[in-house]
């Protein structure tokens, strides 16, 4: 254990329970961009919580989705695959250096 490390305390979610309780989630059309802002001539569905706007799910599906190389699963579609994937990284990056007070939680 770490005297100096980070603590981190459970803020908005209780212990066992999905951290997207109480989140609706849609599916929802969105049109890619080419580099330039043009319209390009695909388009996805994805899941994204129903409160964000179509711009926020844009920019999801197009800066933060993996097109490939996801385990078990191709693509991303789901925003919930891409904070599974973010949060897992900071996590193991956090045990590995040490960051962590106690590094099992």
């Amino acid at each position: 254990m770490k005297a100096n490390g980070l603590r981190v305390s459970r803020l908005f979610t209780a212990h066992r329970s999905s951290p997207y309780e109480g989140i609706e989630f849609v599916e929802r059309l969105s049109e890619l961009k080419n580099p330039d802002g043009s319209e390009a001539s695909a388009s996805i569905n994805i899941v994204v919580p129903d409160s964000w706007s179509s711009v926020a799910s844009d920019i999801m599906a197009q800066k933060y989705f993996r097109r490939k190389g996801v385990p078990n699963e191709g693509c991303e579609r789901d925003v919930r695959q891409v904070f599974h994937r973010l949060a897992g990284c900071w996590r193991k990056w956090g045990v590995d250096y040490g960051y962590f007070v106690d590094n099992n939680s």
